[in-house]
């Protein structure tokens, strides 16, 4: 890590208040998974806290759009109908279920970008450094001729 990055102190943050009820159980699951690895600072509470609700509000889209999908089903069970692709196909053809299938997708991608920032994703978890790791143990021959040698700029 350059000398003029910031580094926070490792400790758990407290869970903000005014967190919806699902985004407290991704807190309490991503942070209990976390937490042992030493990744967490008390300055990540907002970021980790955007991350529960995103992952919070794609899960009740999710079941939203399960709910509306079997109510297309419902339906055209009710007028002898039949859907062709199913009832998922025939709502990604209307106005809403394209609507909710974009909005899915959007916040599907941002969950990931934030998922990254905390090493959360196969890709990203090598990147994210760990506390007492910091500079430590294995380090990427590119990052060492980039950045230099750890035990160089960080002291014991």
């Amino acid at each position: 890590m350059p000398k003029n990055e910031p580094r926070h102190t490792p400790a758990i943050p407290n869970r903000p208040k005014g967190m919806s009820a699902g985004a407290r159980l991704a807190w309490n699951d991503l942070v209990t998974q976390m937490a042992p690895s030493g990744v967490l600072r008390l300055v990540d509470a907002g970021a980790l806290s955007t991350l529960c609700e995103d992952i919070a509000m794609l899960e009740i889209l999710r079941r939203g759009l399960a709910e509306m999908a079997r109510e297309v089903a419902a339906q055209a069970k009710k007028q002898g109908k039949s859907l062709v692709g199913g009832p998922m196909v025939h709502l990604s053809r209307t106005i809403e279920g394209r609507r909710t299938l974009a909005t899915i997708r959007e916040l599907s991608a941002q969950v990931i970008v934030q998922r990254r920032e905390f090493g959360l994703t196969p890709a990203s978890n090598s990147r994210v450094e760990a506390a007492g790791g910091i500079g430590r143990g294995f380090m990427d021959p590119l990052e060492a001729a980039l950045c230099g040698d750890p035990d160089e700029i960080l002291p014991n």
